[in-house]
């Protein structure tokens, strides 16, 4: 990956992190989440872009937490060897963070886009409780045997943080969070009378998680209750721990700093060395090689960005059941819409149009060519029969009661699936802010844009169902007409039959009398029975024709208009756009990141590699 692209790729995982914060941070139950985002973030901008920039490993960075009154800043100069910190009995006095840099030669400072997100480095030297997104950046005084040692932390920054007061971290806790994001090793402090308070304890969970190497550090008890107490603290505190992949970060070592006279508070290098060695020995245990510290960061920083990554649903599962609600209600909608038209329309729709073409076909049973003058005969004798058979129905049959027009009961479907889903998001719209988005936009925006929508699909389905109509019409004429053998043998077997009856009521009744009459019955009788084989064909085609009119209505109109309304909470720049658009993106940034980090880690180890690996004969000296 190019320098730009992994800059725009950092730059673009850490916004998409940071939205996800803010939104979780707009719904309730969810300030868990809201700092692990905001950690993710913090890790994007302040260990992989670094890393991917080619930030050397020096200086490491070593972060000072733990809660109010537990005693951070006397472990701060403890770590200094000297008093740097501001100390102060007021709980949360310290409000910025402050980084001390050891004496001596200058420290590359990370200069990356978004280091330390919105903390801005000041120059002057203001008090630690200035409530504002600061740090500031303090060298450590010399030692007073620098001529004979160096500083025992001389390639790392130690960092003054801010208490960890409340799990909702929406204030100077950020700042806590961008350091603790940024350091190589943590030193947590626990005081014997808090050191299970339920927020410092989540933090450190968090930290775990991020899998930052941990030093914990107890204050303020007797020398004598400290084994005591730091087994309790390993039960209570350490024990619950999330468990952590082998090898991924050494175990969390407890270093107890007793109660402390002034003097040895006031001389960390002198009177009170013999606390200060072994919290040295700790922390350089855990960042021995710089390289490999900075690497190990490195690598648990992708890892926790992938954890974060794979939850994202946890975040969003909220607004994800919401939308599955919203489907659903659309779902219901569009069956209603679809019954209302079955039920109102197609029911009582005889497609007369159809009617048309079964006289067609009746008139394709007539004989053709000079054997139409014989039909026109028959049809004489049939005349008076269907005169009286229409009469009696006429009579007898109630009229037929007109059905609504297909465009009004489509309408007004179609208006009732609006009224209901406005019904729904009024309803709801307390439950979730995607239904008070719904119905604030309601009649403004979604209304208007689905009549239009169902208007311009209306025509398509008009057209559509007009070649239809005609199709099905044709099909009934076109099958005999291209069956000549099969319409011929019927055309032959009705004619057939009439002459039968014809010729055998002569034969029968000779010499003639009345009941000759039963000539015009016979001849009318065969050409009822012909009438119901063509009426049945009709009645089939108008079945198919109702499917295929309601299987028209759900392609041209139902499924595009539900797919429309389904997708409309997450378009046109919502909160649910965006959130999609952040599910689909930070899983494949990951992914890109993953990669160039790989190959950088890899790069770095090669050189260790060769230098580990032993020489081969013929390249050891020769002795004699």
């Amino acid at each position: 990956m190019e320098p730009t692209h992994h800059r725009l790729a950092i730059s673009q995982l850490a916004n998409d992190f940071h939205w996800l914060e803010d939104h979780c941070r707009r719904q309730p139950g969810m300030d868990a989440q809201a700092v692990g985002l905001r950690l993710a973030s913090a890790l994007t901008r302040n260990v992989l872009g670094p890393f991917l920039e080619g930030q050397p490993a020096r200086p490491l960075h070593l972060a000072v937490v733990g809660g109010a009154g537990t005693g951070k800043s006397t472990v701060v100069n403890f770590l200094a060897g000297a008093v740097v910190a501001e100390t102060n009995p007021q709980a949360g006095y310290t409000r910025h963070p402050t980084a001390f840099v050891p004496p001596g030669p200058s420290l590359p400072w990370p200069s990356s886009i978004g280091f330390l997100g919105p903390l801005h480095r000041v120059s002057d030297n203001p008090p630690a409780n200035t409530d504002q997104d600061i740090y500031q950046v303090k060298r450590l005084p010399p030692q007073p045997t620098a001529g004979e040692a160096p500083h025992p932390l001389a390639d790392c920054v130690i960092w003054d943080c801010p208490d960890m007061t409340t799990w909702a971290a929406e204030n100077y806790e950020n700042r806590l969070l961008e350091v603790a994001a940024l350091a190589d090793v943590i030193v947590y402090v626990a005081s014997d009378e808090r050191y299970n308070d339920a927020v410092p304890t989540q933090f450190l969970h968090l930290l775990v998680n991020a899998g930052k190497a941990i030093v914990a550090v107890l204050t303020k008890m007797r020398p004598a209750d400290a084994p005591a107490l730091i087994e309790h603290f390993r039960q209570e505190v350490l024990r619950p721990l999330p468990p952590r992949p082998a090898g991924m970060i050494p175990p969390i070592a407890v270093v107890p700093l007793p109660q402390l006279t002034a003097e040895q508070r006031h001389d960390p290098g002198g009177a009170g060395a013999k606390y200060r060695e072994p919290l040295l020995q700790h922390v350089r245990a855990v960042c021995e090689v710089d390289e490999e510290t900075r690497q190990r960061t490195v690598r648990n920083a992708l890892r926790y960005l992938n954890s974060a990554g794979e939850g994202l649903l946890n975040v969003a599962r909220s607004d994800l059941a919401q939308l599955d609600a919203w489907k659903a209600v659309v779902s219901a909608a569009q069956r209603d819409f679809h019954e209302r038209y079955r039920r109102e329309f197609l029911t009582g729709e005889r497609f007369r149009r159809l009617d048309t073409y079964a006289e067609r076909l009746m008139d394709l049973l007539e004989l053709p060519g000079a054997g139409r003058i014989l039909s026109h005969m028959l049809g004489v004798l049939r005349w008076p029969y269907r005169w009286l058979r229409d009469s009696l129905y006429g009579l007898l049959v109630r009229p037929e009661v007109l059905s609504l027009r297909e465009k009004t009961v489509v309408e007004e479907s179609f208006q009732s699936w609006l009224d209901r889903l406005q019904a729904e998001a009024l309803r709801n719209s307390s439950v979730h802010p995607l239904w008070k988005q719904i119905a604030t936009r309601f009649e403004g925006e979604l209304a208007p844009q689905a009549r239009d929508r169902f208007a311009a699909a209306w025509r398509t389905f008009e057209l559509k169902e007009m070649d239809e109509l005609e199709a099905a019409g044709q099909t009934l004429i076109t099958r005999w007409e291209k069956n000549p053998v099969v319409l011929s043998s019927l055309r032959g077997g009705k004619f057939a039959l009439d002459a039968a009856i014809i010729a055998g009521v002569i034969y029968f009744t000779w010499p003639p009398g009345w009941l000759l009459l039963l000539i015009p019955v016979g001849v009318a009788l065969t050409h009822q029975l012909a009438e119901l084989v063509v009426r049945g064909l009709v009645e089939q085609a108008r079945q198919r024709l109702r499917n295929q009119r309601e299987a028209l209505l759900t392609a041209t109109l139902g499924t595009p208009l539900a797919e429309w309304l389904t997708q409309w909470p997450a378009t046109g720049g919502t909160s649910l756009e965006k959130l999609q658009q952040v599910l689909r993106r930070v899983p494949e940034t990951l992914r890109q990141l993953e990669q160039s980090i790989t190959e950088r880690l890899t790069a770095a180890a090669e050189p260790t590699r060769l230098a580990a690996s032993p020489l081969p004969p013929s390249s050891l000296p020769q002795t004699a």
